[in-house]
């Protein structure tokens, strides 16, 4: 119970944050952008952690939601990646803060908050050290602050087509591990690991970064056949899966209920993404093709 308080309690303050950032007033940045650039830093925060957390086994959490531990791990990794750092990564690049407020809150996270939490043992470190996440954060920092010249004044194709890539990602694989994770749908049924739950995060991760590209594919040629025959085709390489046995299902009709709805709310976030992104830069490169648009 304490574990989940605290944990919890983190996380709210990370959305209040959120909330305080949207509804703020400030010219610094374009508010059209915060969506663009929310998704863009959680969708970095998430590859980061794909291969620290799952293939580097670096630390675990320990927020004591889920029954399944290892479940309970990731979901603490997402549920952090998704509000904590890309929240005040979104607030220090819409204010457009001094460089000693990154120091400031790498030193709040890893010094103070991961410290008090390992205490708490709602954390675990294994191989990997607080200093660690003082220097990590700082240079997502970096990052984050070069990937939001590169979206809002650059408008640098590459950055864009990328922001859009992670919209999608972030909500394909969310909702791929929520849907296993609470209502018990499917399961990858490939042993990588000695600990299948790690082998099935693993092939849900790849599987949700493949399907990420095709959907971005559709989404910037703006044609709503393509968009819906990449979801079609997904659905159906899917059942290959399971008749394969590579696919374990619990529930027919829930898996795919939870399948489509996977789909079809990634391509709508990516698709909002990109729509955002377009307002913003006017015709782009990710202006779509107005002989495809004749097509729609």
């Amino acid at each position: 119970m304490k574990n989940r308080l605290l944990y919890l309690s983190l996380n709210l303050c990370s959305i209040l944050l959120l909330i305080y950032t949207l509804r703020s007033k400030t010219k610094k940045v374009n508010k059209k952008y915060f969506w663009p650039l929310y998704f863009a830093f959680t969708g970095l925060n998430y590859f980061f952690e794909f291969f620290v957390l799952v293939i580097g086994k670096a630390y675990e959490y320990d927020p004591k939601i889920l029954k399944k531990q290892y479940f309970d791990s990731i979901f603490g990794s997402t549920v952090s990646q998704l509000f904590v750092v890309p929240t005040i990564s979104l607030f220090m690049n819409m204010f457009q803060l001094k460089t000693r407020w990154p120091t400031f809150f790498s030193l709040l996270l890893s010094l103070g908050i991961e410290s008090f939490f390992v205490k708490q043992k709602i954390f675990k470190l294994n191989w990997w050290a607080t200093p660690y996440t003082t220097v990590g954060l700082q240079l997502f920092y970096v990052i984050a602050k070069y990937w939001t010249i590169q979206v809002t004044e650059k408008k640098n194709r590459v950055f864009e087509v990328l922001t859009v890539f992670f919209s999608v990602f972030v909500c394909y694989s969310t909702m791929n591990f929520l849907h296993v994770s609470l209502f018990r749908t499917c399961f990858f049924n490939v042993p990588l690991f000695k600990n299948r739950y790690r082998s099935h995060v693993t092939l849900s991760t790849l599987y949700s970064g493949l399907s990420s590209i095709f959907f971005v594919v559709a989404i910037l040629k703006n044609i709503k056949r393509r968009a819906t025959i990449t979801v079609v085709s997904f659905i159906l390489l899917e059942t290959l899966l399971i008749k394969a046995k590579v696919i374990k299902i619990y529930s027919y009709p829930a898996f795919y209920t939870a399948s489509l709805v996977t789909k079809v709310a990634s391509m709508a976030i990516g698709k909002f993404i990109h729509q955002k992104l377009y307002e913003n830069n006017g015709s782009t490169a990710l202006d779509c093709d107005k002989k495809e648009e004749m097509l729609v």
